[in-house]
């Protein structure tokens, strides 16, 4: 299937506006206006048409103005007078050609020179010139908005992940240097995996959004380092659709969620625990589930810590309320969590 361009959406837009517009006022032509005035619906077509298809033709021309004369607060009144002006000159220089066309191409029952017909259309015409350069301002505020919208979501997407690296950072390091004491070769293979999962985190930096096979490479280089430091406590299986490992998720979301589960649902236990990780699609929903079989969640209210808080928060800023975040007990014990966003995988 062929993809407009840009130019090419706002071209079609422009050419179904202005047929619309023909076809309203060549119908108000043919059926409201009196008998000396009213013309046949195929003349009143015509006629409109003309008119109508040469506004949109002169749309650039009034945009190469509207972007040079803006009303801001100190130049208003230059840009008044301009936009006046140009106006005045599109709307002759329109129902002077439109007139000289329709003089050759439509047999009308009464022809009228040039002049009686500029003095006909020319307030009905010059409005639609107005009507152009405030709908381009229109449209040039909202995008505005929105890319000033837009930037300040990087920018608070780019703050969380400034905050979760350097937290998951010290929590390795501290790791690591606590192997030094008992398990030198242990600490080096943790050095390695680190090195290895900071290079992944870096070449993704910038990225707010990445592949589920993306994010379970980085996944493994953590559980790697985690299997180091809990040996035999620590059993994780993982079980993911095929389909979902193209699905997009968000960058570096899930290892907070593991860390969470690890510190809280396997560590303070002397025999460890199991993590059990899975994703399916859903509902057109990516849905991805993690399951420890530690104590869940106790019954006094804990503090979020940074990684399960950030996760909650750039969820929110990349996906408003088109995801969920949930953590609860599970049926059969332990913590259940579920995170879902929208199925896509461009």
């Amino acid at each position: 299937m062929a993809r407009f361009s840009p130019r090419g959406v706002v071209a079609l837009v422009v050419f179904i506006v202005s047929s619309f517009a023909g076809v309203y006022f060549a119908t108000q032509l043919w059926l409201t206006y009196p008998d000396p005035i009213r013309r046949p619906l195929g003349e009143a077509l015509a006629i409109n048409f003309t008119y109508y298809w040469l506004w949109g033709l002169s749309v650039p021309a009034v945009i190469w103005v509207a972007r040079r004369f803006r009303f801001e607060r100190d130049t208003w009144p230059l840009s008044t007078v301009v936009h006046l002006l140009w106006g005045v000159i599109l709307t002759l220089v329109q129902i002077t050609i439109a007139e000289s066309i329709l003089m050759f191409t439509v047999p009308r029952s009464s022809p009228k020179p040039v002049w009686m017909a500029i003095k006909d259309n020319f307030h009905s015409s010059f409005p639609t010139y107005c009507v152009i350069v405030f709908a381009y301002y229109a449209f040039d505020y909202y995008r505005k908005y929105r890319d000033r919208e837009l930037l300040l979501s990087r920018a608070q997407l780019e703050s969380l992940k400034m905050q979760l690296n350097p937290h998951f950072l010290f929590n390795s390091l501290n790791t690591i240097s606590s192997l030094m004491y008992r398990d030198v070769d242990a600490a080096d293979a943790m050095m390695t995996r680190l090195s290895e999962l900071l290079r992944l985190t870096l070449d993704k930096q910038g990225t707010h959004e990445v592949t589920l096979k993306e994010e379970m490479d980085v996944l493994e280089r953590y559980l790697d380092i985690e299997r180091i430091r809990f040996e035999e406590r620590l059993h994780v299986s993982i079980d993911l659709e095929p389909a979902t490992l193209e699905a997009r998720i968000p960058n570096f979301s899930l290892q907070p969620l593991v860390e969470n589960a690890i510190k809280h649902g396997i560590a303070p236990r002397p025999e460890g625990g199991s993590l059990e990780i899975s994703a399916r699609r859903l509902d057109g929903m990516l849905e991805i589930r993690l399951h420890d079989d530690g104590p869940g969640l106790c019954p006094l209210p804990r503090r979020e810590g940074i990684g399960v808080a950030n996760t909650r928060a750039r969820l929110a800023t990349l996906y408003g309320d088109a995801h969920r975040f949930e953590m609860c007990n599970a049926p059969e014990g332990g913590l259940l969590v579920t995170l879902a966003v929208p199925w896509r995988t461009q």
